[in-house]
């Protein structure tokens, strides 16, 4: 599991660079879009986990916004991406363990990011359908 962590992480890291060779910002970007597609993983397990009453996560409530919306994202964010942005940050970014990491992780699997990254994304907007249409 350690493996295929480091090795979407390798790839998201090289085919950034690879596309974007210019810009300065790539550990920002890189690291917000992985911690999110985590949480979405994240997300969907506890989805079906509370549909099949094996387990009920319930967000923390924010009232920091006028509406509910930016209220429930902050929700979200705070009981799904913090964990993730944490661990990927003392994983990855923390003493530039990126850089041993593409040492040991050269040549990923070609698009194994993306492909990790469109399954999660499409997951979870198949999860919020099935969901609501079962509930």
């Amino acid at each position: 599991m350690k493996k295929l962590y480091y090795l979407i992480w390798s790839d998201s890291i090289l085919s950034f660079k690879k596309y974007h060779p210019t810009r300065e910002d790539w550990k920002m970007a890189i690291f917000l879009l992985n911690t999110w597609i985590n949480a979405l993983n994240l997300w969907i397990l506890f989805i079906w986990l509370k549909y099949f009453d094996l387990l009920n996560v319930s967000l923390i409530r924010v009232e920091l916004f006028p509406g509910d919306m930016l209220d429930k994202f902050v929700s979200f964010s705070l009981v799904f991406a913090l964990p993730f942005g944490l661990l990927n940050y003392f994983l990855i970014f923390y003493k530039d363990r990126y850089k041993r990491i593409l040492i040991k992780y050269p040549s990923p699997p070609q698009r194994c990011a993306f492909i990790y990254s469109t399954v999660i994304t499409l997951g979870a907007f198949i999860t919020a359908i099935l969901y609501g249409l079962l509930t």
